[in-house]
């Protein structure tokens, strides 16, 4: 069966993730066809493809976690609340695009129809498709241009990209989550503020209305996978503390070592 690891978004929350591929790493564990992967979830297989082992978690605990990366004031004055165009660049500077030993496919989502769209990462693109999809609406004021067409964060239209890499034939799955399992994403209460940021592009208006929607049904899709095809699924418990937007150093570290833990429990399942 053809395999693929898909890894969910989440910003600080990737710390999780970032402990669970370090420890893919260091049991030289890359059983896969391809990867996909959206917003942190795509930075963080940017460096599991290549090998660079540690490269997340200074990523998310170090680089993410400096006033260059994230700053209310900053955005107050009319600039990005998260500079992810900063953010990728200090971090491409030590990944240095060696070659992966996988495919990557990123997802980002088109402003002009809504739909998530997955490309395949190269040494040409991987700059465009890392930040479009970790530019998370509002926060980085910019939408990123690729062929003419703005786009935003792929998990606006897509968080868990797990029926895409159906799509693309993978009959066996391993999904990183982000969140614990029975986390079901809430339905916006009201909506005005955002008929009033972005009804001129009503295409992306309409993903962000039924992005929890969209989640939910991916949940269910992983709750009930279709008989032929077999999921392992990796996410955090219910003492994970890491949210969007945690600065904490010391909850990071405790969300990075979470992932190593359930990721050593992972390969002990598969091995057996």
């Amino acid at each position: 069966m053809k395999s693929a690891l898909v890894v969910e978004g989440g910003a600080m929350r990737g710390i999780f993730a970032a402990g669970v591929l370090d420890k893919f790493m260091e049991e030289d564990y890359y059983p896969f066809d391809f990867a996909i992967g959206v917003s942190a979830g795509a930075t963080n297989l940017s460096t599991y493809v290549c090998g660079a082992h540690g490269l997340s978690k200074t990523i998310i605990t170090d680089f993410a976690t400096r006033s260059e990366f994230f700053s209310p004031l900053r955005f107050i004055k009319g600039g990005h609340m998260t500079d992810v165009h900063w953010l990728w660049h200090q971090a491409k500077a030590i990944l240095k695009a060696p070659d992966a030993s996988i495919p990557l496919y990123v997802g980002i989502t088109n402003t002009q129809t809504g739909d998530s769209e997955y490309h395949r990462v190269t040494r040409d693109t991987v700059d465009q498709l890392m930040v479009a999809s970790c530019a998370i609406p509002t926060a980085y004021r910019t939408q990123p241009v690729i062929n003419g067409v703005p786009y935003v964060d792929g998990g606006v239209g897509d968080s868990i990209p797990v029926r895409q890499a159906y799509e693309m034939g993978a009959r066996d799955i391993t999904v990183i989550l982000s969140q614990a399992r029975g986390f079901t994403k809430p339905e916006l209460k009201s909506n005005w503020l955002l008929h009033r940021m972005y009804g001129q592009q009503p295409g992306l208006l309409n993903a962000m209305l039924r992005r929890a929607a969209t989640y939910n049904q991916t949940l269910e899709f992983l709750n009930s996978p279709p008989s032929d095809c077999k999921l392992t699924v990796i996410a955090p418990d219910q003492a994970f503390c890491v949210k969007r937007l945690t600065m904490d150093k010391y909850k990071l570290l405790k969300g990075y070592a979470q992932g190593r833990r359930m990721a050593r429990r992972a390969l002990y399942a598969n091995a057996a």
